[in-house]
Protein backbone atom coordinates (compact mmCIF):
# COMPACT_ATOMS: atom_id res chain seq x y z
CA UNK A 1 0.00 0.00 0.00
CA UNK A 2 1.22 3.56 -0.49
CA UNK A 3 -0.32 7.21 0.14
CA UNK A 4 -0.61 9.57 -2.70
CA UNK A 5 -1.16 13.10 -2.27
CA UNK A 6 -3.96 14.05 -5.02
CA UNK A 7 -5.87 17.45 -5.80
CA UNK A 8 -9.33 17.53 -4.53
CA UNK A 9 -10.51 18.22 -8.05
CA UNK A 10 -9.52 14.30 -9.15
CA UNK A 11 -12.54 12.83 -10.13
CA UNK A 12 -11.54 9.62 -8.21
CA UNK A 13 -10.98 11.43 -5.21
CA UNK A 14 -14.42 12.92 -5.48
CA UNK A 15 -16.13 10.07 -6.20
CA UNK A 16 -14.66 7.95 -3.31
CA UNK A 17 -16.32 10.68 -0.80
CA UNK A 18 -19.17 11.09 -2.41
CA UNK A 19 -19.79 7.08 -1.90
CA UNK A 20 -17.97 6.78 1.63
CA UNK A 21 -19.30 10.20 3.61
CA UNK A 22 -22.65 11.87 3.82
CA UNK A 23 -20.90 15.16 5.30
CA UNK A 24 -21.30 18.06 3.34
CA UNK A 25 -18.35 19.45 3.97
CA UNK A 26 -16.26 16.69 1.96
CA UNK A 27 -17.94 17.53 -1.14
CA UNK A 28 -16.98 19.72 -4.31
CA UNK A 29 -19.26 22.47 -3.90
CA UNK A 30 -17.89 23.46 -0.58
CA UNK A 31 -14.02 22.84 -1.38
CA UNK A 32 -14.91 25.51 -4.03
CA UNK A 33 -15.59 27.77 -1.03
CA UNK A 34 -12.86 27.12 0.45
CA UNK A 35 -10.16 27.75 -2.55
CA UNK A 36 -12.28 30.97 -3.40
CA UNK A 37 -12.43 32.18 0.24
CA UNK A 38 -8.97 31.29 1.79
CA UNK A 39 -7.01 30.99 -1.73
CA UNK A 40 -5.16 27.66 -0.68
CA UNK A 41 -4.54 24.49 -1.93
CA UNK A 42 -6.95 21.87 -1.03
CA UNK A 43 -5.50 18.00 -1.37
CA UNK A 44 -6.23 14.70 -0.46
CA UNK A 45 -3.57 11.96 0.92
CA UNK A 46 -5.04 8.59 -0.39
CA UNK A 47 -4.14 5.71 0.99
CA UNK A 48 -4.15 3.11 -2.06
CA UNK A 49 -3.86 -0.35 -3.00
CA UNK A 50 -3.32 -1.83 -6.07
CA UNK A 51 -4.15 0.95 -7.69
CA UNK A 52 -7.43 1.59 -6.07
CA UNK A 53 -8.24 4.06 -3.55
CA UNK A 54 -9.53 2.70 0.19
CA UNK A 55 -8.80 5.73 2.62
CA UNK A 56 -8.85 9.48 2.16
CA UNK A 57 -7.77 12.45 4.28
CA UNK A 58 -8.76 15.74 2.94
CA UNK A 59 -7.89 18.73 3.63
CA UNK A 60 -6.37 22.16 3.36
CA UNK A 61 -2.93 23.58 3.13
CA UNK A 62 -2.11 26.68 5.20
CA UNK A 63 1.03 28.51 4.93
CA UNK A 64 1.40 30.92 7.85
CA UNK A 65 4.82 31.79 7.03
CA UNK A 66 6.40 30.49 10.22
CA UNK A 67 4.39 27.20 9.77
CA UNK A 68 2.77 25.02 6.90
CA UNK A 69 -0.57 23.78 8.58
CA UNK A 70 -2.56 20.21 6.82
CA UNK A 71 -5.95 20.61 8.18
CA UNK A 72 -8.28 17.82 7.85
CA UNK A 73 -11.22 19.50 7.37
CA UNK A 74 -12.78 22.77 7.93
CA UNK A 75 -14.85 22.76 10.06
CA UNK A 76 -15.64 19.33 9.94
CA UNK A 77 -13.12 16.54 8.76
CA UNK A 78 -10.98 13.50 8.80
CA UNK A 79 -10.35 10.20 7.59
CA UNK A 80 -13.03 9.04 4.92
CA UNK A 81 -13.14 4.90 4.10
CA UNK A 82 -11.89 1.67 6.08
CA UNK A 83 -11.01 3.08 9.16
CA UNK A 84 -9.30 -0.42 10.17
CA UNK A 85 -6.57 0.82 7.90
CA UNK A 86 -5.91 4.02 9.70
CA UNK A 87 -3.32 2.34 12.00
CA UNK A 88 -1.54 0.51 10.04
CA UNK A 89 -1.18 3.15 7.75
CA UNK A 90 -0.73 6.34 9.67
CA UNK A 91 2.66 6.69 9.66
CA UNK A 92 2.85 6.55 5.71
CA UNK A 93 -0.13 9.41 6.04
CA UNK A 94 2.56 11.83 8.19
CA UNK A 95 5.45 10.77 6.11
CA UNK A 96 3.49 11.26 2.79
CA UNK A 97 2.19 15.07 4.38
CA UNK A 98 6.04 15.61 6.09
CA UNK A 99 7.28 15.15 2.40
CA UNK A 100 5.45 18.16 1.45
CA UNK A 101 7.04 20.78 3.82
CA UNK A 102 3.97 20.52 6.69
CA UNK A 103 4.93 20.85 9.96
CA UNK A 104 1.54 20.54 11.85
CA UNK A 105 -1.36 18.18 11.16
CA UNK A 106 -4.53 19.17 12.25
CA UNK A 107 -7.21 16.77 12.65
CA UNK A 108 -11.27 17.13 13.42
CA UNK A 109 -13.33 14.23 14.03
CA UNK A 110 -16.68 14.66 14.61
CA UNK A 111 -19.24 12.11 17.00
CA UNK A 112 -20.54 10.72 13.79
CA UNK A 113 -17.17 9.98 12.08
CA UNK A 114 -16.22 7.49 14.62
CA UNK A 115 -12.43 6.72 13.14
CA UNK A 116 -10.18 5.37 16.22
CA UNK A 117 -7.67 7.73 17.95
CA UNK A 118 -4.71 8.30 16.38
CA UNK A 119 -1.85 7.07 18.24
CA UNK A 120 1.21 9.88 18.85
CA UNK A 121 -0.94 12.64 18.40
CA UNK A 122 -2.53 15.27 21.13
CA UNK A 123 -5.83 15.54 21.52
CA UNK A 124 -8.60 18.20 22.41
CA UNK A 125 -12.11 18.34 22.76
CA UNK A 126 -15.01 20.55 21.91
CA UNK A 127 -18.97 19.92 21.47
CA UNK A 128 -21.06 19.55 18.86
CA UNK A 129 -25.15 20.36 19.23
CA UNK A 130 -27.71 18.68 17.58
CA UNK A 131 -31.44 18.74 16.70
CA UNK A 132 -33.66 15.65 15.90
CA UNK A 133 -36.33 17.06 14.09
CA UNK A 134 -37.81 13.68 13.19
CA UNK A 135 -41.61 13.53 13.11
CA UNK A 136 -42.07 17.19 14.56
CA UNK A 137 -43.83 19.85 12.63
CA UNK A 138 -44.15 23.73 13.79
CA UNK A 139 -46.66 23.29 16.04
CA UNK A 140 -44.88 20.42 17.72
CA UNK A 141 -41.43 22.17 17.68
CA UNK A 142 -43.00 25.51 19.34
CA UNK A 143 -45.05 23.60 21.95
CA UNK A 144 -41.72 21.70 22.74
CA UNK A 145 -39.59 24.91 23.26
CA UNK A 146 -38.63 25.89 27.25
CA UNK A 147 -41.07 29.33 27.85
CA UNK A 148 -37.83 31.43 27.77
CA UNK A 149 -37.44 30.68 24.19
CA UNK A 150 -40.76 31.51 22.94
CA UNK A 151 -40.97 34.61 25.09
CA UNK A 152 -37.68 35.97 23.25
CA UNK A 153 -38.83 34.90 20.04
CA UNK A 154 -42.30 36.86 20.73
CA UNK A 155 -39.95 39.93 21.61
CA UNK A 156 -38.19 39.98 18.41
CA UNK A 157 -41.32 39.73 16.26
CA UNK A 158 -43.03 42.52 18.20
CA UNK A 159 -39.91 44.52 18.35
CA UNK A 160 -40.71 44.89 14.48
CA UNK A 161 -37.99 42.40 13.40
CA UNK A 162 -38.07 40.34 10.28
CA UNK A 163 -36.16 37.79 8.46
CA UNK A 164 -35.73 37.86 4.77
CA UNK A 165 -32.70 36.12 2.68
CA UNK A 166 -29.75 37.93 1.25
CA UNK A 167 -31.05 39.53 -1.79
CA UNK A 168 -27.91 41.18 -3.57
CA UNK A 169 -23.98 41.35 -2.91
CA UNK A 170 -24.37 44.52 -0.57
CA UNK A 171 -26.25 43.04 1.75
CA UNK A 172 -23.23 40.12 1.84
CA UNK A 173 -21.17 43.05 2.98
CA UNK A 174 -23.37 44.29 5.44
CA UNK A 175 -23.24 40.92 6.93
CA UNK A 176 -19.21 40.65 6.95
CA UNK A 177 -18.99 43.89 8.85
CA UNK A 178 -21.38 42.43 11.38
CA UNK A 179 -18.85 39.60 11.61
CA UNK A 180 -16.19 42.07 12.27
CA UNK A 181 -18.05 43.38 14.85
CA UNK A 182 -18.84 40.33 16.57
CA UNK A 183 -15.24 39.24 16.90
CA UNK A 184 -14.17 42.24 17.87
CA UNK A 185 -16.71 42.48 20.85
CA UNK A 186 -15.54 38.41 21.73
CA UNK A 187 -12.33 40.02 21.46
CA UNK A 188 -11.69 36.83 18.70
CA UNK A 189 -9.35 36.28 15.29
CA UNK A 190 -11.76 36.72 12.51
CA UNK A 191 -10.99 33.27 10.63
CA UNK A 192 -13.56 33.70 7.79
CA UNK A 193 -13.27 35.98 4.65
CA UNK A 194 -15.70 37.77 2.50
CA UNK A 195 -14.43 36.43 -0.40
CA UNK A 196 -15.89 32.92 1.23
CA UNK A 197 -19.60 34.56 1.91
CA UNK A 198 -19.51 35.99 -1.46
CA UNK A 199 -18.83 32.46 -2.82
CA UNK A 200 -21.76 30.74 -0.42
CA UNK A 201 -23.69 33.42 -1.97
CA UNK A 202 -23.14 33.21 -5.24
CA UNK A 203 -23.27 29.54 -5.91
CA UNK A 204 -24.34 27.29 -2.96
CA UNK A 205 -27.46 29.78 -2.03
CA UNK A 206 -28.45 29.28 -6.05
CA UNK A 207 -28.12 25.92 -5.98
CA UNK A 208 -30.22 25.27 -3.01
CA UNK A 209 -27.05 24.00 -0.50
CA UNK A 210 -27.03 27.03 1.21
CA UNK A 211 -29.90 29.92 2.65
CA UNK A 212 -28.37 33.52 4.24
CA UNK A 213 -30.64 35.05 6.31
CA UNK A 214 -30.63 38.22 7.70
CA UNK A 215 -33.00 39.44 10.51
CA UNK A 216 -33.82 43.48 9.63
CA UNK A 217 -35.30 46.15 11.78
CA UNK A 218 -36.82 48.28 9.36
CA UNK A 219 -34.05 49.28 6.70
CA UNK A 220 -31.17 48.17 8.88
CA UNK A 221 -29.40 44.97 8.86
CA UNK A 222 -29.23 43.54 12.50
CA UNK A 223 -28.24 39.89 13.06
CA UNK A 224 -27.51 37.17 10.20
CA UNK A 225 -27.01 33.27 9.88
CA UNK A 226 -25.52 31.06 7.28
CA UNK A 227 -27.01 27.40 6.85
CA UNK A 228 -25.89 24.98 4.39
CA UNK A 229 -27.91 22.31 3.51
CA UNK A 230 -27.17 18.34 3.19
CA UNK A 231 -30.33 15.43 2.67
CA UNK A 232 -30.18 14.81 6.69
CA UNK A 233 -28.70 18.13 8.10
CA UNK A 234 -28.79 21.43 8.10
CA UNK A 235 -25.52 23.02 9.59
CA UNK A 236 -25.74 26.56 11.42
CA UNK A 237 -22.61 27.34 9.89
CA UNK A 238 -22.43 31.29 10.99
CA UNK A 239 -24.05 34.06 12.75
CA UNK A 240 -23.06 38.06 13.53
CA UNK A 241 -25.28 40.57 14.71
CA UNK A 242 -24.96 44.13 16.49
CA UNK A 243 -24.59 44.23 20.41
CA UNK A 244 -26.92 47.75 19.61
CA UNK A 245 -30.06 44.91 19.02
CA UNK A 246 -28.87 41.95 21.28
CA UNK A 247 -32.02 43.12 23.66
CA UNK A 248 -34.38 42.63 21.20
CA UNK A 249 -33.38 38.80 20.54
CA UNK A 250 -32.95 38.67 16.80
CA UNK A 251 -30.48 35.78 17.08
CA UNK A 252 -33.05 33.80 18.95
CA UNK A 253 -35.96 34.78 16.01
CA UNK A 254 -33.05 33.73 13.45
CA UNK A 255 -32.99 30.30 14.67
CA UNK A 256 -36.20 29.44 15.05
CA UNK A 257 -36.99 30.57 11.45
CA UNK A 258 -33.42 28.00 10.44
CA UNK A 259 -35.21 25.30 12.39
CA UNK A 260 -38.87 25.69 10.47
CA UNK A 261 -36.54 26.17 7.36
CA UNK A 262 -35.22 23.09 8.09
CA UNK A 263 -38.88 21.48 8.92
CA UNK A 264 -40.04 22.83 5.91
CA UNK A 265 -37.15 20.81 3.85
CA UNK A 266 -37.88 17.62 5.60
CA UNK A 267 -34.35 17.80 6.92
CA UNK A 268 -33.82 15.52 10.15
CA UNK A 269 -31.48 17.36 11.66
CA UNK A 270 -30.47 20.75 12.70
CA UNK A 271 -26.30 20.51 12.92
CA UNK A 272 -25.60 23.91 15.75
CA UNK A 273 -21.74 23.23 15.19
CA UNK A 274 -18.87 23.24 17.14
CA UNK A 275 -18.34 25.43 20.34
CA UNK A 276 -15.42 25.53 22.54
CA UNK A 277 -15.59 23.31 25.79
CA UNK A 278 -15.11 26.49 27.67
CA UNK A 279 -17.56 28.76 25.92
CA UNK A 280 -20.31 27.83 28.48
CA UNK A 281 -22.36 30.68 27.23
CA UNK A 282 -22.68 29.39 23.71
CA UNK A 283 -23.47 25.84 24.65
CA UNK A 284 -26.77 27.17 27.02
CA UNK A 285 -27.90 29.22 23.96
CA UNK A 286 -27.61 26.10 21.68
CA UNK A 287 -28.67 23.67 24.55
CA UNK A 288 -31.85 25.73 25.37
CA UNK A 289 -32.90 24.66 21.74
CA UNK A 290 -33.51 21.36 23.26
CA UNK A 291 -29.91 20.44 21.51
CA UNK A 292 -28.03 17.37 22.31
CA UNK A 293 -24.31 17.69 23.01
CA UNK A 294 -21.75 15.22 21.64
CA UNK A 295 -17.98 15.15 21.88
CA UNK A 296 -16.00 16.66 18.75
CA UNK A 297 -12.16 15.91 18.96
CA UNK A 298 -9.24 17.67 17.72
CA UNK A 299 -6.33 15.19 17.11
CA UNK A 300 -3.09 17.93 16.45
CA UNK A 301 0.82 16.48 15.77
CA UNK A 302 4.08 18.34 15.17
CA UNK A 303 6.25 16.82 12.28
CA UNK A 304 9.45 19.39 13.41
CA UNK A 305 10.37 20.29 16.32
CA UNK A 306 11.32 23.82 16.62
CA UNK A 307 8.21 25.95 14.12
CA UNK A 308 5.39 24.41 15.87
CA UNK A 309 6.65 25.31 19.50
CA UNK A 310 7.03 29.02 17.84
CA UNK A 311 3.19 29.02 16.29
CA UNK A 312 1.63 27.62 19.36
CA UNK A 313 3.22 30.61 21.66
CA UNK A 314 2.36 32.79 18.53
CA UNK A 315 -1.44 31.58 18.15
CA UNK A 316 -1.89 32.11 22.03
CA UNK A 317 -0.86 35.45 21.84
CA UNK A 318 -3.15 35.66 18.88
CA UNK A 319 -6.20 34.65 21.27
CA UNK A 320 -5.72 37.42 23.77
CA UNK A 321 -7.23 40.74 23.97
CA UNK A 322 -3.04 42.11 23.78
CA UNK A 323 -2.78 39.76 20.58
CA UNK A 324 -6.26 40.75 18.86
CA UNK A 325 -5.95 44.55 19.32
CA UNK A 326 -1.90 43.92 18.00
CA UNK A 327 -3.16 41.74 14.88
CA UNK A 328 -5.78 44.50 14.66
CA UNK A 329 -3.21 47.48 14.72
CA UNK A 330 -0.48 45.60 11.98
CA UNK A 331 -3.69 45.10 9.59
CA UNK A 332 -4.01 48.63 9.63
CA UNK A 333 -0.57 49.51 9.34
Amino acid sequence: MIVSRRPIEDSEVLQFLFDNSSCFFNRKEWFRVLQEGFDIPIVAYCLEKDGKICLVLPGVIFNFGIVKMFYSNIPYGGFVGDFQLIAPSLVRFEKSVKEDAIHIIRIGRNFDNQFPDLDGFGQEIAFTHLIDLEGLNEEQLWKGYKKRVRRDIRKAEKSGINIHAAAHPGEIDALFGLYLETMRRNEAYHVWTKKMFNAIYRDLTRQGRAAILLAKLKDEIIAGIILLFSPETTYYFFAASSKKYLSLCPNDLLVHYGICLTIGKGIRYFDLMTSPREDSALMNFKEKWGAQKHPFHFYEKSLTPVRPWLWKGAWRLMNTSIGVRLMRSLRRG
